[in-house]
């Protein structure tokens, strides 16, 4: 299930998400998103990056760019000038670490809420759909 998605069925009522984690960190749920992704992967390519995540290409580069600017990615050059690799950088890791606790606990608590064949029902459904 997609982080969005958990975030909004997270919420109390009064906008009290628990996400409060990633907003005092002025991280957003699509750059926690990607920078799991980058991090799971060591090197990625943004091409990769936008398969996996369903992303068009200028959004990714958007949000590349700013969690560039405030450290948490790195630029590496690729086999050609052209092409380029993103790195979660130290500052990203340790972003990831204050954050990802967060994140399980959405996680849990939406897998209690919806019960474990709700959850694999829609990651089936999700699965199959073209992208």
């Amino acid at each position: 299930m997609r982080c969005r998605s958990c975030s909004e069925a997270e919420s109390d009522g009064h906008g009290d998400l628990r996400w409060r984690a990633l907003a005092s960190a002025g991280l957003k749920t699509s750059q926690f998103t990607l920078l799991v992704a980058v991090a799971n992967r060591g090197l990625a390519r943004p091409a990769e990056l936008t398969k996996l995540l369903q992303l068009d290409e200028s959004t990714l580069s958007r949000n590349v760019e700013r969690m560039y600017a405030k450290g948490w990615l790195r630029l590496e050059t690729g086999e050609d000038r052209r092409s380029h690799l993103i790195e979660v950088t130290e500052k990203g890791q340790a972003l990831l670490r204050k954050c990802l606790p967060a994140w399980q606990q959405a996680q849990e608590n939406v897998t209690k809420r919806l019960g474990a064949k709700t959850i694999a029902a829609l990651k089936s459904a999700i699965r199959r759909l073209p992208g």
